[in-house]
């Protein structure tokens, strides 16, 4: 208040001065239209004022269908998907994963400056090339190199390394099927469940006109989930569905393939093996940035760069997800602030469920939009793992 009164003061002797030496009013009432405009919107505020560390999770852009998801009557083949190849960004895909950095960076501009720098933020992906190059390009749209840092005159683009384990090893983004044997114990259970089976059984004539369609047997969730991805792939890529398809894509099979994402986080040890791991990953690091033991005490962002199971893991693991199948890159983000208000740190969840829109804020159930960190660290703490390898029932460490 002391600055705008301040400058209220000036501006008035200014005023005066226009006035007298210089009648002219319609200089005074262009100095009141400025002064006025002024005091209305207050003075720029930092809408990162307070934000300490970031952390994103998002899915690759666009791709061409997978190989192992393709079905024997599908009238597209490889041919029609080359240059790129199965499983591999389109272009399209590209821009939506650098749409992505470019949304990151007009939110988080004055937080993250616009030099970059190694400790100011860490990248890992999974080990496809899909959610690598999507990294590369959220990337190349949230760190355009500065005049200090441009070394090509029409590039606009300058190379930050990511990190990924060998899909063969990695125990935190990839899917817990191959490694963790107590979750895959519990989503069969799920799978198999009565609840399962009757939800099945209402969609048996679907499930039979896409079986019949495709010439693929469809006879569990996981099966539609395949035929889901290539269709949405193919409309993606703009490519003109089958004829049938049309009774049924997108609105029944979205239902029955979003089905097979919900039972994969439909109980407590299944978030806790899932989304657990890397909600408990965003925790540590919080609580590390609250105490000034993160190391490099620099970071401010972490991304990771994955599938629609990461986006819906995290999201499940803090009791956020709604039963849907996310788009192509989708983000879900958690923010640390301190609140000088009430002088604590509050964490605050958004989704970025359209890249072209903006992000969403979600509340979590017990906390305003703004969750005291101790309140968000208790909620969260049924499904944070204590002992992944235990938990998991694993034979080999993966902790």
């Amino acid at each position: 208040m002391v600055q705008i009164f301040t400058y209220l003061l000036v501006v008035l002797v200014v005023i005066g001065l226009f006035s007298v030496v210089n009648h002219r009013m319609n200089c005074v009432f262009t100095i009141l239209f400025v002064c006025t405009a002024y005091v209305s919107s207050g003075p720029t505020i930092n809408n990162n004022d307070g934000l300490r560390l970031v952390s994103v999770f998002f899915r690759h852009g666009a791709r061409t269908p997978e190989h192992k998801d393709r079905y024997p009557n599908d009238p597209y083949k490889l041919d029609v998907f080359q240059p790129m190849g199965w499983g591999q960004l389109t272009n399209n895909g590209k821009s939506m994963a650098h749409t992505l950095g470019q949304a990151l960076r007009k939110r988080y501009n004055k937080f993250l400056d616009e030099i970059y720098t190694p400790e100011i933020i860490k990248t890992k992906s999974t080990d496809y090339d899909r959610t690598r190059m999507s990294a590369l390009l959220a990337l190349a749209g949230l760190f355009p190199p500065g005049k200090s840092q441009k070394w090509h005159e029409e590039l606009k683009w300058q190379p930050i390394p990511v990190d990924y384990d060998k899909d063969s090893i990695d125990y935190t983004l990839k899917r817990p099927n191959s490694y963790c044997p107590r979750y895959m114990k519990e989503l069969d259970q799920a799978l198999q469940s009565d609840e399962t089976l009757a939800f099945l059984k209402t969609h048996r004539q679907t499930l039979q006109y896409i079986s019949n369609h495709t010439g693929k047997p469809m006879n569990k969730l996981g099966d539609v989930f395949q035929i889901y991805q290539t269709l949405t792939a193919e409309r993606t890529m703009n490519l003109t569905l089958p004829e049938w398809t049309k009774k049924v894509y997108p609105e029944k099979v979205t239902i029955i393939a979003a089905k097979q994402c919900e039972l994969e986080n439909s109980n407590h040890i299944l978030k806790r093996l899932n989304g657990g791991r890397m909600l408990a990953k965003v925790i540590s690091n919080m609580v590390a940035k609250t105490e000034g033991s993160l190391h490099p005490h620099e970071r401010k962002m972490f991304l990771y760069s994955g599938h629609e199971n990461n986006v819906i893991n995290i999201l499940a693991a803090m009791d956020l997800y709604e039963t849907h199948f996310p788009n192509y890159s989708s983000a879900v983000i958690i923010e640390l602030h301190y609140l000088r208000s009430r002088q604590n740190y509050a964490v605050k969840v958004l989704y970025i469920r359209d890249v072209y829109e903006a992000p969403e804020e979600l509340t979590l159930s017990g906390c305003d939009v703004y969750c005291p960190l101790d309140d968000f660290v208790s909620l969260m703490e049924k499904h944070i793992p204590k002992n992944y390898t235990l938990e998991c029932e694993a034979t080999k460490n993966l902790d």
